[in-house]
């Protein structure tokens, strides 16, 4: 955390529509900002999170924090070293603006800043100009007049200058009840949004229109001005036999807490999940998650499963086969996931099944049967079918049926053939080589990857990020299952402190990165160089207060720096 005094606008949260939410002045605090936690801690120790991060638009607290700026940086700013003088200019400068907070439909955020000072001056500006325009076309009007007795003026003209003079008047009407509209907003504290429709909803409509005019008309305007729905929180019931809906907003925001640089693929799987759930057709395709190694794959269901409260059972592709060849059988995964299940039948019908390394089954010789004969007999579980679940169906085994009509069928994938046969180089204005690289078809697939056009034919495709060096960092620092935070709290139960400089994170993820391992190899590069400290400090926690590890420690684990406990006189 910085130690450095800063001073930050309070702000209040007042909810818009979905997502998207207006924040308004309240006062200004002084304190202490932590830039990683995004979090402000005031001298009376009240905790705000910064305006634009998760936390402050799902917290239950509506207050957040923005504008932070160091003492130091404001002295120099506004010319002076007088703390109630800055505090005082401070203030002036963001008393009058209120933000526009929300997220795009890729779910990046963004933010619209307005000022209220701006706004009443463009109103004053507004009326000013009504009135020219009114006087001018008073004028342009009396002039028609005098020069049609004249006979100056066709029929032709007069009807264009008419219809012109209509169409500015239009325009000024329009301008003017606009205008108005923000003003009254203003004076009411209310976003323009939120005052419109009060307004709409003031509006009675005549009762001789039938209700589904009224219904129609209500619709459209809810949907012009992005009107807010009531949140539905009924059991969808349908023939699927599916509990609650899945709550994507929240499900997402857990679920990025710990998978870290790949926000657009969790939505959109999530979202693909829930959508599947609410029609059958839709229900007999899967998806089929692609990307280099270790970028979260496997981490992603497991955490969707874990926030959907459902189970999910991970199924080894190059294991399975079909009849007659040394692995394991369809039914005998089946018979695994109803044992995980404590043996309930209907909580194993609605499980997630996650097939690992689909893309070893691709093979290029059409005559590769087994390979081949796998893809082709995961086409009826996909679509939904009955199995006789067992425990070897080699033996005279138990037996249960399980239908996977409601089961989400989740295939994964590196296929690093086929992305890298959709880079394309090209020659840039500088002669630097720019690298290309489109989105894939199925084709690619089936010819890079060699799988079947029947299977692609089946699976929703969805790619997560490849991840650089700088994301390899955020998954250390802010993935709240971190191999970073899991040493932390190791360390903090002896009562010692580890801390990781920047150039320890760097080197770590830049090793990492080299190595082509992802996230997944972080955790035995920290493994490797955290053990020695470990050790020493594990036989003799009484004596040390602290650890440190720096770059030197990522390539030689005796490397470290330990500080002791001062003793008490």
């Amino acid at each position: 955390m910085s130690s450095k005094k800063c001073v930050a606008t309070v702000l209040e949260r007042r909810f818009l529509f979905p997502d998207n939410y207006i924040f308004l002045y309240t006062n200004i605090v002084t304190g202490i900002y932590d830039e990683r936690l995004k979090q402000f801690i005031d001298e009376q120790g009240n905790e705000y999170y910064y305006m634009m991060s998760d936390n402050a638009l799902k917290s239950n607290n509506p207050k957040a924090i923005y504008n932070v700026k160091g003492i130091d940086y404001l002295k120099r700013k506004y010319g002076t070293n007088s703390i109630d003088t800055i505090l005082f200019d401070y203030q002036t400068d963001v008393q009058v603006k209120g933000y526009y907070v929300g997220r795009t439909d890729v779910n990046t955020p963004f933010v619209h800043v307005f000022n209220f000072d701006g706004m009443r001056k463009e109103a004053s500006k507004t009326a000013k100009v009504i009135s020219k325009v009114e006087t001018a076309n008073v004028e342009k009007l009396e002039d028609l007049i005098l020069n049609t007795v004249d006979d100056e003026y066709s029929k032709e003209q007069i009807e264009e200058l008419l219809e012109r003079l209509y169409f500015e008047q239009a325009v000024m009407d329009n301008t003017i009840c606009t205008m108005e509209n923000k003003i009254e907003a203003i004076k009411e504290n209310k976003t323009y949004k939120e005052y419109l429709y009060e307004q709409v909803e003031k509006v009675e409509l005549p009762t001789e229109y039938p209700k589904t005019d009224e219904a129609s008309l209500k619709e459209t305007i809810e949907r012009r001005y992005k009107v807010p729905e009531k949140k539905d929180t009924s059991v969808l019931v349908n023939p699927m036999k599916i509990g609650k809906r899945i709550d994507i907003a929240d499900v997402y925001s857990k679920v990025t807490k710990t998978l870290i640089a790949q926000d657009e693929p969790t939505r959109r799987v999530i979202t693909e999940i829930a959508r599947k759930e609410m029609h059958e057709k839709k229900k007999k395709e899967g998806i089929l998650l692609t990307g280099a190694t270790g970028v979260g794959k496997t981490k992603l269901m497991e955490l969707i499963a874990k926030y959907t409260d459902r189970p999910i059972h991970k199924v080894d592709s190059t294991q399975i086969t079909t009849a007659g060849y040394v692995g394991k059988d369809i039914e005998e995964e089946l018979w695994d996931l109803y044992e995980d299940c404590g043996r309930d039948k209907e909580k194993a019908e609605q499980a997630i099944i996650f097939f690992d390394e689909i893309d070893k089954k691709g093979s290029e010789k059409n005559d590769d049967v087994n390979a081949r004969g796998v893809l082709n007999e995961l086409l009826p579980f996909i679509e939904g079918a009955t199995y006789s679940a067992t425990k070897d169906t080699r033996t005279s085994s138990p037996v249960v049926k399980l239908n996977t009509s409601n089961m989400t069928v989740v295939f994964s994938g590196a296929f690093t053939d086929v992305y890298k046969g959709l880079s394309k180089s090209a020659i840039g204005f500088d002669q630097e080589t720019i690298t290309k690289m489109r989105k894939p078809e199925p084709s690619d697939f089936v010819n890079r990857g060699m799988m079947t056009d029947e299977f692609m034919g089946r699976v929703t495709v969805i790619k997560l990020n490849d991840l650089d060096v700088e994301d390899l960092k955020r998954v250390m620092l802010e993935g709240d299952e971190s191999a970073i935070k899991i040493q932390e709290e190791i360390f903090r139960k002896l009562g010692v402190k580890i801390r990781f400089t920047d150039g320890y994170i760097n080197k770590v993820a830049k090793k990492a990165y080299d190595k082509k391992t992802g996230a997944r190899g972080l955790n035995g590069i920290i493994d490797e160089s955290t053990w020695e400290a470990f050790e020493e400090v594990y036989q003799n926690p009484e004596i040390y207060s602290s650890v440190v590890l720096t770059e030197k420690t990522v390539d030689d684990s005796s490397k470290y720096r330990v500080y002791k406990k001062k003793l008490k006189k």
